[in-house]
């Protein structure tokens, strides 16, 4: 199965028993459920950043 590297956005792999994901381009590699935590942060991160900033609110 496929998965979003999250140091270079190319395709990783995720192993077929959903335990790690690992990337051939840049070599990351993690357990699944880091890999979660990791994409998850990234996703809040990304809408932090379009929040507006607006005065008086």
């Amino acid at each position: 199965m496929d998965a979003k590297c999250p140091e270079c956005e190319k395709i990783a792999v995720l192993d077929d028993d959903v335990t790690s994901v690992k990337c051939p381009h840049c070599g990351f590699e993690a357990e699944y459920e880091n890999y979660l935590e990791i994409m998850k942060d990234k996703a809040v991160n990304m809408s932090l950043d379009y929040i507006p900033k607006r005065p008086g609110f």
